[in-house]
């Protein structure tokens, strides 16, 4: 499998900066920090590493044989990006890209979701798990007050100043966005979440709702994106010791995101203890990547825009070097779906069967 890679450069030189497009194997190297990779295209591939695939956070289980409200949600980083600057006594540099997925079929997505929602369902059935009723949920007061925060699928939503998503939830079940989520920006944890209050209130409702249901909360969060952004250069102390060069690397892969993929859980009894995790701690690619093309569309106003920057900076005698960059990513629209629910059906298989053995497992660690 191999992905594509973009490097955008802004040095002092004046110039606007070099631009290189290639092919490579999905392997980040050591200096990166990059979490270790492996490839997951099926439920059975996902049991098979469930042990490796995942960090355990918290102490309590859900054992088999308990009451469960279960939540799922799929998100798709669409677009991403990030600004690097280098500034020095009389001169600086500017790297600044965003990188945006083209190519994505929601109708397509929402059948996928539907059937990773089905395999969650009935593995948890598999498993022991008794699945609370719609019915026996609507009775409790905390579910009452935070089920009008649900919103429909596919929701659009910012997550961050560059970072735009669209998650999606079962058919007809709406998205629940849990109190602890940190994701949206801007508006805090909830700008996805109008109508249930302040976070204070959510998080109390989550609280008291295992206790009110008598029994365990439980969701899982999926998160793929289509790009690794890597800035070179700037930092804190750039203006005493920068080299005049800043650099943004973008390497055009599927990957479901390590960190941002989750099944969380509050327990009952024992609700008091907080929200229980095991984290995603590899990156899962799929094993086919649907990417078909990453290209350059900066527009023409956004060129003539560093070239006007650069100019002032030369009359100024301020200096500057701006490199403004948009790139596309553009999906298969029936390949990616595939390859979408192939690698999630893995993850979400290892986190059932993680699940299945919290009983018996050693407590994890803290954040």
């Amino acid at each position: 499998m191999n992905h594509t890679s973009i490097s955008r450069r802004a040095a002092l030189t004046g110039l606007a900066g070099t631009f290189a497009l290639a092919g490579a194997s999905p392997v980040w190297a050591a200096k990166d920090k990059k979490p270790s990779a492996l490839t997951v295209s099926s439920a059975a591939e996902g049991e098979a590493n469930a042990a490796t695939l995942l960090t355990r956070y918290g102490k309590l289980a859900l054992p088999a044989g308990g009451r469960v409200l279960p939540f799922f949600q799929v998100e798709l980083v669409e677009q991403d990006g990030t600004r690097v600057e280098d500034r020095k006594y009389h001169a600086n540099a500017t790297a600044d890209s965003t990188f945006k997925v083209e190519g994505i079929d929601d109708a397509l997505v929402q059948a996928a979701v539907d059937r990773l929602y089905a395999q969650y369902i009935d593995g948890l059935k598999a498993a022991g798990y008794v699945i609370v009723t719609d019915a026996e949920a609507d009775k409790s007061e905390a579910w009452g007050k935070l089920k009008g925060g649900l919103k429909p699928s596919p929701l659009v939503a910012d997550t961050g100043k560059r970072g735009k998503s669209t998650f999606y939830g079962p058919s007809g079940r709406g998205i629940y966005i849990a109190a602890g989520d940190i994701r949206f920006s801007g508006q805090g944890a909830f700008a996805a979440f109008a109508g249930v209050g302040n976070a204070m209130a959510q998080a109390t409702q989550e609280f008291h709702l295992p206790t009110q249901l008598q029994a365990g909360v439980l969701g899982i969060e999926l998160a793929v994106g289509f790009v690794n952004i890597k800035g070179e250069g700037g930092g804190k102390y750039s203006n005493i010791f920068g080299d005049g060069a800043v650099n943004i690397k973008g390497d055009a892969v599927m990957q479901v995101i390590p960190e941002r993929s989750r099944l969380w859980f509050m327990s009952y009894p024992g609700a008091d203890s907080g929200r229980q995790e095991l984290v995603l701690s590899k990156v899962v690619l799929p094993g086919t990547n649907p990417i078909l093309e990453f290209k350059d569309v900066t527009s023409k106003k956004a060129k003539i825009g560093d070239a006007a920057g650069m100019m002032i900076g030369m009359a100024t005698g301020t200096g500057g070097s701006y490199s403004t960059k948009t790139y596309q990513i553009t999906l298969d629209k029936e390949g990616f779906p595939k390859a979408m629910e192939g690698s999630l059906s893995g993850v979400t298989a290892a986190m059932l069967k993680r699940l299945q053995g919290l009983p018996s497992e050693p407590a994890g660690g803290k954040r």
